[in-house]
């Protein structure tokens, strides 16, 4: 509760931070080009050059409000209204009649969504047919401690239809004013509208993120009376007192018109990183004598986090039940490293993630630990709580993984968090653990969450980055061909796999099984490459990386006078991966990597060389990666290399052009082949 007497209405200063600097001179004025709650046959009629083939949903007008009044705890509410409309299609687009609308609450107070209206029309007959949501359908489900759904899906969808719905949002969590996202994931959208009315004693900083202009960008000064109540201690009774307010505002617009769907492109980790979006956040306030500096900090949001019940208090616990775990696990003579190791083991082998993106405790660990299974958070924090009962140091890592988008080092936002790992130091070693995953090594860490900045959950609170540039992934194939006997050509393949690599095949194989694996792997080569005795190694055991060996017949060279052979035996690339000739996002490699492939072939009997690739070097912004393709032809034999190297993951929009060249060169190198003559 903020206590301020009646010199809190007298005098303030503004203190609004926006990092939106450019105002649109024309249409200020403009109004949404539809009438939210009336459908007309003609609404049913939409032309955009956004729209083609594959457009499932054009999201009409979507019209955001954020506003605030003045409530009963001597401070302020923010009101947020939203109203959308948006045309269905086609049946892909189904989901977009299931809305979902994520409400906050602590211990003092509840976020709520209120005036919740949907509506679906259908044109029958040359007729708007309306169906109504009922607000029976309306329910709530709980997603941890301190967030709730309201959901509900729109009735009577189908192809064609155009659904509507608007509700709002009264919350007193000011420091935490609802973001705008002017752009869809998928579909494009016609209308997108943010309007926000901010007291002058509420100071935010804003940040847009995003590619595409705003069609209106205005801001104005404004005047508004607020009504603001709060109890007063005195004597045996409390009072309320009570009075109003009237503050310069801050009223801005912002408008973005036909706006396409968010593209995703290879080698991007989310669309949130990169869509057009708004976001705020409080830095400060004013009470009329002094300004309050509001800063959410990772050693208080450490600090909540230990003493939640679904967090952090069970790893402190004395936890007696997991004796009975623990003596089944590790021996009394095992050292700390093989110790951890045994237990990261019996939790990886013996229990199932039902769910990657939740770091709370839905139940207890000794539930987890009896069902066997449980969420990410649940699992690794099991985990955390067996090393601790070892007298182990761990401790949990909370993080964002790249699907979910990067979070911000310098504050602290919970719902961008979504994962939590296990940190735990070993003599001099820190080793950073995730036991949800199959076949994971000790020791390393899912793709997914190499995401930048994630933050462990200790007494010093220390930031680590885990990123995509200090992973080097390595593969290395080897082609052996030969003359074997009554004319016959037979060769081998050996292939190494890199960590990564082989931790997806791992669970392929797993999937599938071996032998569907092994007919995968005949079924990649034509029928001139007859593959047989194929062999797998170390796809059951995580630490080892994978191998594959094979022999094959080669009957490319019988029957035939001239043979056409690319020595790459498949093993090429050959589409180029960026193969949009523009690009306006950068590129994300999941790691730095090289790939080498070489082969060594005798030249088939009765045959001689006629044409050759050329052997080439081709370097990639000077040093950060290259490609080369060396071959050469001996009295009876011929050595060819390819190798392609990169030793950076991420590329800006600008830099996409030389990558997206760098590539179509190897398509093209990779695709040449060796001409063969047979020798009369």
């Amino acid at each position: 509760m903020h206590t301020t007497g009646p010199s809190f209405f007298r005098s303030f200063i503004l203190l609004l931070f926006l990092f939106l600097v450019s105002i649109s001179k024309i249409y200020a004025q403009e109004k949404v080009p539809v009438s939210f709650g009336k459908i007309s046959v003609e609404d049913f009629n939409i032309s955009s050059s956004l729209i083609d083939v594959n457009t499932s949903a054009v999201i009409i007008a979507d019209v955001g409000i954020t506003s605030f009044e003045g409530n009963a705890k001597g401070w302020f509410t923010y009101i947020f209204k939203k109203k959308k409309r948006i045309k269905i299609l086609n049946k892909k687009a189904f989901d977009l009649a299931t809305v979902q609308i994520l409400l906050y609450q602590n211990d003092e107070s509840i976020e709520k969504a209120e005036n919740i209206t949907a509506v679906c029309y259908n044109l029958e007959n040359d007729k708007v047919i309306a169906t109504k949501l009922e607000s029976k359908n309306v329910y709530e489900e709980k997603a941890d401690k301190n967030y709730l759904y309201k959901k509900f899906t729109l009735p009577a969808v189908k192809e064609g239809s155009i659904i509507e719905y608007s509700y709002t949002i009264k919350s007193e969590f000011e420091y935490n004013l609802p973001a705008w996202e002017f752009q869809s994931d998928e579909h494009p959208t016609l209308w997108s509208e943010y309007n926000v009315e901010i007291p002058g004693l509420l100071g935010y900083m804003s940040s847009r993120q995003g590619y595409h202009k705003f069609y209106i960008n205005t801001s104005a000064e404004g005047q508004k009376a607020y009504n603001i109540k709060r109890q007063v201690s005195g004597g045996l009774v409390a009072t309320e007192e009570s009075f109003t307010v009237s503050s310069t505002t801050i009223i801005h617009r912002w408008i973005m018109k036909d706006v396409p769907g968010f593209k995703i492109e290879n080698y991007i980790s989310s669309s949130r990183n990169f869509i057009d979006k708004i976001v705020f956040q409080l830095f400060q306030t004013y009470d009329g004598q002094s300004y309050h500096p509001v800063t959410n900090s990772w050693k208080k949001v450490t600090d909540e986090l230990m003493g939640r019940d679904d967090f952090g208090l069970p790893l402190t616990e004395p936890n007696e039940w997991m004796d009975d775990i623990l003596k089944t696990v590790a021996d009394a003579t095992d050292d700390e490293l093989l110790t951890a190791k045994k237990i990261y083991s019996y939790v990886q082998k013996n229990y199932t993630c039902t769910d990657h993106y939740d770091k709370y405790i839905k139940t207890t660990l000794k539930d987890v630990a009896k069902k066997k299974s449980g969420t990410v958070g649940e699992i690794n924090l099991l985990l955390i709580a067996l090393l601790k009962h070892k007298k182990i140091q761990a401790f949990p890592v909370l993080l964002s993984t790249r699907d979910f988008g990067r979070n911000k080092p310098n504050y602290p936002l919970m719902q961008k968090l979504n994962y939590v790992v296990c940190k735990t130091n070993i003599g001099a070693n820190d080793f950073y653990l995730d036991a949800t995953q199959p076949f994971l090594s000790f020791g390393n860490l899912p793709l997914e969450c190499y995401n930048g900045h994630a933050r462990v959950i200790s007494e010093d609170t220390a930031a680590v980055y885990f990123l995509t540039d200090s992973i080097k992934e390595a593969r290395s194939t080897i082609m052996q061909i030969i003359n074997a006997d009554k004319g016959q050509i037979v060769g081998t393949f050996n292939q190494n796999m890199g960590f990564y690599e082989s931790l997806d095949t791992k669970n392929a194989i797993a999937k599938i099984a071996l032998e569907n694996y092994k007919t995968s792997i005949k079924q990649m080569y034509p029928e001139e490459i007859q593959v047989h005795d194929i062999e797998v190694k170390s796809f059951q055991t995580p630490d080892d990386l994978i191998s594959v060996k094979f022999d094959f017949n080669l009957k490319s060279f019988e029957n035939a006078d001239l043979v056409y052979f690319n020595p790459m035996m498949g093993e090429g690339i050959k589409t180029n991966p960026f193969a949009a000739a523009e690009r306006i996002y950068p590129v994300e490699m999941p790691y730095a990597s090289e790939k080498v492939y070489t082969l060594n072939m005798e030249i088939p009997t009765g045959f001689k060389v006629d044409e050759v690739p050329k052997s080439v070097i081709i370097k990639l912004n000077g040093d950060e990666g290259f490609f080369e393709y060396l071959l050469r032809v001996e009295v009876n034999a011929i050595q060819m290399r390819s190798r392609i190297v990169l030793k950076k993951t991420d590329f800006a929009s600008d830099e996409y052009q030389t990558l997206r060249d760098f590539y179509a060169q190897i398509v093209k190198k990779e695709a040449e082949q060796i001409v063969f003559k047979k020798i009369k």
